[in-house]
C-alpha cells in the first residue's frame, strides 16, 4: 500500500516537480503539469487570476497563500490502497482562518474516466471505495455513474484535507489553460450533480457542507506563463509530421469521426509514448504487410483518452457508430498513450486491405487466409476482423498476446494460446496468397 509522506521539501524551480508526476513524460511544453507550475512559482503565491475568482466569495477576500504542495498524495481513509494525487494542494489564510485549496490544472485532458467505465466489472475494491466517495460527497452511487471519477476523488481529497488541517472552508479549483474551456461542461455537470450550483465564469459557486466542512468549486481561465507555448496549429503541424516508418507518419493515424463529428481533441496526452508505441505498430506491423499486399489503408487508429472515453459512453447507450471499449480496455491499444494495467506500451490500428479484399471477397472465409499468414509471419498480439471489407484491428504490444478473433463467418475466436491450432506453421492455409 502507498503511504502519503508528510515530510516535505522545498521545490526550487518548476521542473524538480517533474520525479513527482504520475508520468515523468507529462512535463513538457503546452500541457497542463508544466503550465500550473510555471504559472505558481511566477507568482510565488497567489495567481491573479485565481486570487480574482476566489475573492468573488466573501469569506476568501483578503486570501493569501500560506504554503503549497504540487502532486500532493492524499490517502482516501477507506482501506482500499491506493492515492488521490491532486496536482497543486495550497493552504490559504482568510480573515477568520484558513482553508484548503485542491487545484487542477487543465489544458484538454479529460478528467479521467466516467465512473460507469472506470467501475468497469465492479471489483470490491471498486464497489467499497465508490460507496466511500459517494457518501463522503453526498450522492448516490447511481447519480454517479455519468461523472468524471477523477472530479470525485479530487474532491474527497480536498475535504479529508481539510479535516486534517482542522479547517472548515475548502475549495476545488480547476486552474484551465485551454483557450477552449475543455472540460468545463464535465466540471459543471460534476459541481451541479453535488448541489453547488452552475459554476460561472470568473466567480465562485455557491458553498456546500461535505462532512462539517464548506466546500466552494470555481474554474479559473488562464493563458499560459509567458514562455510556455500552449497546444498550437504550428505544434500539431509538426507532430503530425513525425516520420513512424519508411511510409507511415503521424498525420496518417489521427483522424477520428467522433472527435471531428463532437468537435473533440484527437491528440495525445504523452505524444512521446504514442510516438514510440506507434513506431513499433508501423515498422512490425504495417511496413511488412504493406510491402506483401500492397497499400494498407488506416480506417482508425489512434484515439485520445478523451475520444475512446466518449464513445465508449455512447455505445453503451445505444447509439450507432460508436464501437468503442472502455478506456481501460483500449489503454496501449487504440490509447497509444496509455499504458496496460501491466504497464505494458501498445498501440493498435485498423485497417483495410483492398488488393486483398478484392481477390479473396467472394470466398467463403477468405480472411483466414490473411489471419494466418499474419500469425505465421508478423508479431501481432491481435487481430480481429469484420464485415465490411475485412477491415481488421491489428495490434502491437511489448508482450503479445497472440489472439485472432471474427465477426466474419466463420465468427468467433480462430486461435488463440492454450488451443491446438495455435502452434507450428500453417502455411497450407495461406500458401495460395502467392500462386
Amino acid at each position: 500500500m502507498h503511504r502519503a509522506m508528510r515530510l516535505a521539501v522545498p521545490l526550487l524551480r518548476p521542473i524538480d516537480v517533474r520525479p513527482h508526476l504520475g508520468m515523468a513524460t507529462h512535463w513538457r511544453q503546452g500541457r497542463s503539469a508544466k503550465s500550473l507550475a510555471d504559472s505558481w512559482f511566477a507568482a510565488n503565491g497567489l495567481p491573479l487570476t485565481v486570487k480574482s475568482v476566489l475573492e468573488t466569495a466573501p469569506e476568501y477576500r483578503g486570501v493569501e497563500l500560506v504554503d503549497g504542495w504540487l502532486e500532493r498524495k492524499t490517502d482516501l481513509e477507506d482501506g482500499q490502497g491506493g492515492h488521490s494525487q491532486t496536482d497543486l494542494l495550497a493552504l490559504v489564510t482568510l480573515s477568520n482562518g484558513l482553508a484548503v485549496l485542491a487545484v487542477e490544472g487543465k489544458v484538454d485532458e479529460p478528467f479521467g474516466d466516467y465512473v460507469s467505465d472506470w467501475s468497469g466489472d465492479g471489483s470490491g475494491r471498486k464497489v467499497i471505495r465508490l460507496a466511500g466517495l459517494c457518501a463522503l460527497l453526498g450522492i448516490s452511487v447511481a447519480s454517479a455513474s455519468s461523472l468524471r471519477y477523477q472530479l470525485l476523488h479530487r474532491t474527497a481529497a480536498a475535504v479529508l484535507e481539510a479535516k486534517r488541517f482542522k479547517v472548515r472552508q475548502a475549495a476545488v479549483l480547476v486552474h484551465s489553460f485551454c483557450p477552449r474551456s475543455s472540460g468545463k461542461q464535465d466540471f459543471g455537470e460534476f459541481v451541479d450533480a453535488l448541489g453547488a450550483g452552475a459554476v460561472d465564469e470568473g466567480e465562485m459557486s455557491r458553498p456546500i457542507d461535505l462532512q462539517g466542512v464548506e466546500v466552494r468549486f470555481g474554474w479559473i481561465t488562464d493563458s499560459p506563463h509567458p514562455g510556455t507555448d500552449p497546444l498550437s496549429v504550428e505544434w500539431l503541424s509538426e507532430f503530425g509530421r513525425t516520420r513512424l516508418s519508411e511510409s507511415f507518419f503521424m498525420r496518417d493515424f489521427l483522424f477520428s469521426d467522433i472527435a471531428a463529428l463532437h468537435g473533440m481533441s484527437n491528440v495525445p496526452n504523452d505524444p512521446d509514448l504514442a510516438v514510440e508505441a506507434g513506431k513499433k505498430l508501423c515498422a512490425e506491423l504495417l511496413e511488412p504487410l504493406q510491402q506483401t499486399f500492397g497499400r494498407v489503408v488506416i480506417r482508425s487508429a489512434y484515439r485520445s483518452a478523451e475520444v475512446n472515453g466518449f464513445g465508449a459512453r455512447m455505445q453503451r447507450r445505444g447509439a450507432k457508430g460508436y464501437n468503442c471499449a472502455s478506456n481501460e480496455r483500449n489503454a496501449a491499444n487504440h490509447i497509444w498513450d496509455l499504458r496496460d494495467e501491466n504497464g505494458q506500451m501498445g498501440a493498435m490500428a485498423c485497417v483495410v486491405l483492398p488488393r486483398f479484399f478484392d481477390r479473396f471477397k467472394d470466398e467463403e472465409g477468405g480472411w483466414q487466409r490473411l489471419a494466418w499468414w499474419i500469425h505465421d509471419n508478423l508479431p501481432y498480439s491481435e487481430l480481429t476482423f469484420y464485415p465490411k471489407l475485412w477491415a481488421f484491428n491489428i495490434g502491437w504490444r511489448e508482450q503479445p498476446e497472440r489472439r485472432i478473433n471474427s465477426y466474419v463467418s466463420p465468427r468467433g475466436v480462430l486461435t488463440k494460446p492454450g488451443m491446438a491450432n495455435h502452434g507450428g506453421s500453417h502455411k497450407g492455409e495461406w500458401d495460395s496468397l502467392f500462386s
